[in-house]
């Protein structure tokens, strides 16, 4: 048992996992509020990489989301989950030369994304929210920002949209109005597939961020219970 705080929850899942996993925070300097990440390689940046995510309500997923209906997005637990990243294509660099220093932020077919909504990626990532949803409450949150240096704390505006998550649906929960239009029409997705359309479209100007996963309660864990329940789920993601 844990407390659920994000450092302690992403070590103590790593020493059950016993696997190579790298635990990396988004803010180095405070580490003990910040949102943690286990990552499937020593490689840095990851952001081309499947990786679990642990955060609280002011950070990543649900900050994009805050101040419009908390209570939807249960701000006194603690979001675990899986993080899938889209980066920015070539073009990005005409909007924001300072990415042209940051190549590992422009996408290339090596990316996890890719799997993720090309091929059997719909399919297989649909079995996976239909096999999670079956026992416990998950949701899908979708997060696209225009394009910046995602090594800097300034962000521009964004657009936002989380779903609960079924075995035969998802349903909107929460969207922000979509300020950027870059997910405009992504809210009517009554599934995975329809969703997937919608981020097909997404430019080269833009970012996104998927988060799936639970919210969790803040006091103590099983580890193993949440291995078993949501996290063994998402390993053949965090790659």
């Amino acid at each position: 048992m844990t407390m659920m705080i994000p450092r302690e929850l992403a070590y103590s899942v790593k020493r059950h996992l016993a696997m190579e996993l790298t635990p990396r925070p988004w803010n180095l300097y405070a580490p003990g509020e910040t949102l943690w990440w286990l990552v499937p390689t020593t490689q840095w940046p990851a952001y081309r990489h499947g990786k679990l995510a642990f955060s609280l309500a002011h950070d990543y997923p649900r900050k994009a989301l805050l101040g419009r209906t908390d209570s939807l997005l249960e701000v006194d637990k603690v979001f675990a989950g899986l993080n899938i990243e889209k980066g920015y294509g070539k073009k990005a660099i005409e909007v924001d030369p300072s990415i042209k220093r940051k190549p590992h932020q422009i996408i290339d077919p090596d990316w996890l994304w890719f799997s993720l909504i090309e091929g059997k990626g719909p399919s297989l990532f649909s079995r996976l929210i239909e096999s999670v949803s079956r026992s416990q409450r998950v949701y899908l949150y979708v997060i696209v920002l225009q394009v910046h240096d995602r090594e800097t704390a300034y962000h521009k505006q964004h657009d936002a949209v989380v779903f609960s998550c079924h075995p035969d649906r998802l349903e909107l929960m929460l969207d922000n109005k979509f300020p950027l239009s870059a997910l405009k029409g992504c809210e009517k997705a009554k599934n995975f597939y329809e969703l997937v359309d919608c981020l097909r479209t997404v430019n080269d100007y833009c970012w996104v961020d998927l988060y799936f996963g639970a919210h969790l309660r803040r006091d103590d864990v099983d580890i193993a219970r949440l291995h078993a329940d949501l996290l063994s789920h998402l390993m053949d993601w965090v790659v």
